[in-house]
């Protein structure tokens, strides 16, 4: 028969509905029975036992709120009902850094395909980038794009452009509303990647922003670094930068950020400034140039095999739900703790979304210091 609820930790107080459940239902888990005293919609939560305000909620074993109201066994749980609590975390010398890694034998020596970098990374795609330093420069990030992609053969949504194209003939052809209505619209044959010009390279990037003119020293350093990140990065095979000339955003001081994050950085990288060039044709001219130029160079650096350690992944919410942390959450938490056992790296962002768990990411720090950051890091947001 299909479960219906799920106590996650034999600790929590809470039970969670993997159905839609009615009032007056009675479900049994693990020899006990809950009669529901209202609808409990799937993925939401009724809890174990009688709560008095103030009493405390646990789910995956951590506190996770306390009662605003006194609730009944079987009582639904909600945002009206409950108050978020968390435990408190210390950092101290007795942390547990004890961790099970998981057996990994069975990826002993397997590879992945990626694009090796001067610097030792490896990244899992080929990419263009072209970004200005300052917000002035969009529009002409506008012209290279509009100039570039659909040509080069990134366009997107091809497949959609030629059925609207078949309409149009059907159209010219004096065919009626009924029959463009009924007609077989087909998709392009072909493999759209065959068709690029460079066949090495995933695509181009336009990072347009907002910033790099006025505000501060550490506004003009912080967006600096954020586009050294990007051009440093492994899934980078090189950049064109747009510059305007007197933002505050200076080419020195990107400069200065990329070799923070790579000392010896041997990509190709055009910084033209359009206040030296002159004429923003010329800039565009000089632009289109420069990076079909670096297209040349980037399609020349071809996939081959890395070990797994070289791989690194990024962790995001995806729209999360009731379910993740029971489903998507556990599955990507142990495929990362596969990746770390194999020498990888894991990225664990959205710090919000780690409260209630700082004890046991800080316990997974190895270094105190580092413990110690990630504890600044969570008080302070």
């Amino acid at each position: 028969m299909k479960k219906k609820v799920l106590k996650v930790h034999e600790d929590d107080n809470v039970v969670v509905a993997l159905t839609n459940l009615s009032k007056g239902e009675t479900v049994s888990l693990n020899g006990q029975e809950y009669t529901l005293l209202e609808d409990i919609t799937a993925k939401h939560k009724f809890v174990a036992t009688d709560l008095n305000a103030g009493d405390s909620i646990f789910m995956y074993g951590v506190l996770v709120g306390k009662a605003q109201s006194p609730i009944k066994k079987g009582g639904l749980i909600s945002t009206a009902n409950v108050k978020h609590a968390a435990n408190d975390f210390v950092i101290s010398d007795e942390r547990k850094t004890n961790w099970k890694q998981p057996d990994v034998s069975k990826f002993a020596g397997r590879t992945f395909m990626g694009y090796h970098r001067a610097n030792g990374e490896v990244g899992t795609a080929n990419f263009w980038l072209v970004i200005p330093m300052v917000f002035c420069e969009n529009r002409n990030l506008d012209v290279l794009q509009e100039s570039l992609v659909r040509d080069l053969g990134y366009g997107r949504n091809k497949k959609y452009k030629y059925q609207a194209q078949q309409l149009i003939e059907l159209y010219k052809t004096g065919k009626s509303v009924e029959d463009i209505l009924n007609a077989d619209i087909r998709s392009e044959a072909g493999d759209e990647q065959a068709k690029r010009l460079f066949p090495n390279v995933d695509g181009i990037k336009f990072l347009n922003h907002e910033g790099g003119c006025g505000g501060t020293r550490q506004d003009a350093q912080a967006l600096c670094a954020l586009l050294a990140g990007y051009i440093t990065h492994p899934n980078c095979a090189g950049a064109t930068v747009l510059s305007l000339g007197c933002q505050n955003a200076q080419v020195s001081i990107l400069e200065e950020e990329i070799k923070k994050r790579d000392a010896n950085f041997a990509k190709p990288l055009y910084i033209l400034e359009q206040q030296k060039i002159g004429l923003e044709s010329d800039l565009l001219a000089a632009a289109i140039k420069h990076t079909f130029a670096g297209l040349i160079l980037a399609n020349q650096t071809k996939r081959e095999p890395a070990p797994l350690s070289k791989l690194c992944i990024g962790l995001e919410c995806g729209g999360s739900d009731g379910f993740s942390g029971i489903s998507a959450n556990p599955a990507i938490g142990y495929t990362s703790d596969l990746l770390v056992g194999l020498g990888g790296s894991v990225i664990l962002s959205e710090f919000p979304e780690l409260c209630g768990v700082e004890q046991e990411l800080s316990d997974r720090c190895v270094q105190v210091d580092i413990a110690k950051r990630f504890s600044h890091l969570m008080k302070t947001i």
